[in-house]
């Protein structure tokens, strides 16, 4: 954890490690660091801080000393459905915990604890086998104080067992007929408690229920849970939904001004069949000079959202939306996030337009962009987007059902109901569109681009929350013409920041490290897989490639994902590796993300 005030913190490190330093207490350490009345409040709180982090210890007598000093380290206690632990230490390293040793810490706490050395020494063969662990002598941070879980009554008491199964306890809890919850919890029922200070190994933990979330496995109560469990929000605060309130329901000519108008353009917007919002659309034409241009479009969320409003800083807070199973939680209000930014069908709407005209090599011959206005003239669901593609009788297009009212915020007009001449264009420029991002595809994997693709399952639920069916979401040619075309406006969107040296956040993956190329060399090498120097991007596309058709192809490209470094966010431009891209930012999900907001 980091220590608000550096600086002191620094001072009492050098004293506790002097020479000259003898344990003492706070008063005797304030006076040898000459702290003065007015800043001994912080003085105290950054002891504090430093107890909580392992760095110091508060000893037998009130005195301080550095932890390491004593034989103490400091981590995070992780427990297994065993009922043993370990401890990741501040250092990095990690070391094993036995069920007897692990003290009145849960899962995810903040510890102190002793190394125990037992290699060679021990009293029982079993501790010498064991060798080096660890046995926490005090929880400096509890990680949590509610847990979730089941309501159960034994014959004597009331008990909670967790959700979590590394919470390894049963809570006991008082009588639940008696507690000030409303409605009352029963046996079976999904309940949220607040643990009471655990203090003795050989009484379980107790608690007070705070919250009843209705019947265990249920899907309301288990929403409710997974709401509870991550601390996420439903409503908006009253702030955010005033400024919403003073936003037009509708798209107005005021709006439009100044906008290149783009309503009788062919556009359209291609998405999951449960899609609750619709971010972007694309257009496709030939210019005059015979390029090949498409229009990616892209809600205009930041002309409703602007900087440090209320509406941006609970944006900022939630950072993206989160998708649940048939359900979200935006992260704008849904007047917003499902209405006037969401591209619905035949709706004004206000976008920001990225044009990229190519030739038939695929070479990008020009970038424009533009504030614009659109009119989405029809929503496709990715299945549909596949049928145009490859189905060439029209009846079968039209006998595809639209998706489910409930599924999704917008189903779009059913296909049965648009004429020939529609179907026949919506089928041409589709066509048209995966022409391009074909030879796009196809020119970007031979630069270097890695083809990271896993097997992708959904669930689908009734309209009561019960899933439904599971689906196996098949990277078709539908997805990849998405994909192809968004992957070219974020970077023609970070190239043109870039250039104008404007600051912005770039969306960048670093080059694995060679060491865990080097052990995932060796994984290969235990299934016969032989491989060249992996550090070689050539090389790593090549085994790529040798293992798209192995028997054991997901656990072959799962161990490999483990060996590349994780993607994030960073105001310099460092490179996509796994894109193989140098310029590149988050730019075509604005509804769903702060990151794209920040480059709008």
């Amino acid at each position: 954890m980091k220590i608000k005030n550096e600086k002191l913190r620094r001072e009492i490190i050098d004293a506790l490690k002097s020479r000259e330093y003898s344990p003492s207490g706070l008063r005797e350490l304030a006076a040898l660091l000459n702290v003065s009345k007015s800043d001994l409040g912080a003085f105290k709180r950054t002891l504090a801080e430093m107890v909580k982090s392992g760095e110091i210890a508060h000893v037998k007598g009130g005195k301080f000393c550095i932890s390491k000093d004593i034989g103490l380290v400091a981590g995070v206690i992780r427990f297994k459905q065993s009922g043993a632990a370990y401890i990741e230490l501040d250092s990095g390293s990690e070391v094993a915990v036995r069920r007897e040793d692990t003290g009145v810490s849960l899962n995810g706490d903040r510890v102190l604890a002793r190394i125990i050395d037992e290699r060679g020494g021990g009293r029982r063969r079993r501790d010498r086998a064991f060798g080096l662990h660890a046995r926490v002598i005090r929880v400096t941070e509890r990680a949590k104080n509610v847990v979730i879980g089941t309501l159960k009554r034994s014959m004597n008491f009331w008990h909670v067992v967790a959700d979590d199964p590394k919470f390894y306890y049963d809570i006991i809890v008082a009588d639940p007929s008696k507690c000030a919850v409303e409605p009352k919890p029963v046996d079976g029922d999904k309940v949220v408690v607040s643990l009471f200070d655990w203090t003795q190994r050989h009484i379980n933990p107790s608690g007070e229920i705070v919250k009843n979330l209705g019947k265990s496995h249920t899907p309301m109560s288990e929403y409710k849970a997974i709401l509870v469990k991550y601390g996420l929000e439903t409503e908006f605060p009253d702030a955010v939904l005033s400024q919403v309130e003073t936003i037009a329901d509708s798209v107005s000519q005021r709006d439009i001004a100044g906008r290149l108008d783009l309503r009788n353009e062919f556009v359209i917007t291609i998405d999951p069949s449960d899609a609750k919002d619709f971010d972007d659309a694309l257009s496709f034409k030939r210019t005059a000079d015979g390029y090949l241009e498409v229009g990616v479009h892209i809600a205009d969320v930041t002309y409703y959202v602007k900087p440090s409003s209320a509406l941006d800083k609970e944006a900022l807070k939630r950072g993206n939306s989160t998708y649940l199973v048939g359900t979200v939680l935006p992260m704008l209000p849904f007047k917003l996030s499902n209405g006037l930014c969401s591209l619905v069908e035949d709706e004004d709407r206000l976008v920001k337009s990225v044009f990229i005209s190519y030739d038939a090599s695929g070479d990008c011959k020009g970038v424009r962009f533009a504030n614009s206005v659109i009119r989405s003239s029809k929503r496709l669901s990715y299945e549909q987007a596949y049928a145009f593609l490859k189905e060439d009788d029209l009846e079968k297009i039209r006998a595809m059902r639209p998706p489910a009212s409930y599924m999704t915020a917008s189903s779009g007009k059913p296909l049965a109901e648009l004429d020939d001449e529609f179907l026949l264009k919506l089928r041409t420029v589709l066509r048209q569109m995966w022409s391009l991002a074909e030879t796009l595809r196809k020119k970007r994997m031979r630069n270097g681009a890695l083809d990271l693709e896993m097997p992708e399952y959904k669930i689908f639920c009734d309209a009561d929350g019960y899933a439904q069916r599971i689906e196996k979401v098949t990277y078709d040619e539908s997805h990849q013409l998405v994909e192809e075309f968004m992957l070219a406006a974020n970077e023609a969107v970070a190239r043109e920041l870039f250039d104008a040296h404007i600051p912005f956040i770039s969306r960048v993956h670093d080059e694995p490290d060679e060491e865990r190329l080097n052990e995932y060399r060796e994984f290969l090498d235990s299934f016969d897989i032989s491989c060249g120097d992996l550090t070689r991007r050539r090389e790593v596309m090549k085994v790529l490639a040798e293992i798209e058709n192995h028997p054991q192809n997901y656990l072959l490209k799962t161990e490999f994902l483990k060996s590349l470094k994780r993607a994030e966010y960073r105001a310099s431009c460092d490179g996509h590796y796994g894109l193989a891209k140098h310029y590149y930012a988050h730019f075509t999900s604005p509804i769903r993300r702060y990151a794209d907001i920040t480059v709008h």
